[in-house]
């Protein structure tokens, strides 16, 4: 995810920070085409934030991070957020989350609980579920028991969390 942020941030900037490009480079010719490791690809985006004022990191869904990498990640942004002062970081997830993220961003993070209305929830479904290309598919029970059964079924709170000393700053 990390590449993936650096990747998106030099696709803005229209030019590879020269760090970045040597970066690549020496991997190309070192290891034979092996991917950077993490530690590496933090420094990058440290590299590719530099020129940039202000930045916004987001990132939505963090439950689905695979348990094995959401330390490391954290850790990342925890590290970049650092070193760069003029981002700002917005992470999304279940509440389950959110004793990872105040655990590995250690200056805490203030978190934001919001609430899907079981209205929008159903309103999303209805919208999906008239993008079907074969609505015919669907018997008219089935559909009305999927809008009756998801809204009851997802969870009340989704969080909302940014690092603290990032969201004081702002106020």
């Amino acid at each position: 995810m990390i590449g993936a942020l650096t990747k998106q941030l030099v696709n803005a900037l229209k030019i590879a920070p020269p760090e970045i490009e040597k970066a690549f480079e020496r991997a190309e010719r070192e290891v034979g085409g092996r991917g950077l490791q993490v530690a590496e690809t933090v420094k990058l985006l440290q590299a590719a934030l530099a020129p940039v004022k202000r930045a916004f990191i987001c990132i939505d869904a963090l439950d689905e991070c695979p348990d094995k990498h959401l330390s490391q990640l954290l850790t990342s942004l925890h590290t970049v957020s650092q070193a760069s002062p003029d981002i700002r970081l917005f992470i999304t997830g279940r509440p389950h989350i959110r004793s990872a993220v105040e655990r590995y961003l250690p200056a805490g993070a203030q978190v934001i609980p919001i609430s899907p209305s079981s209205e929008d929830t159903k309103e999303y479904l209805e919208m999906e579920l008239g993008r079907d290309l074969d609505p015919e598919a669907m018997s008219p029970a089935l559909k009305a028991d999927i809008l009756k059964r998801i809204p009851e079924k997802i969870p009340d709170t989704y969080v909302i969390a940014i690092p603290a000393l990032k969201a004081q700053r702002d106020h």
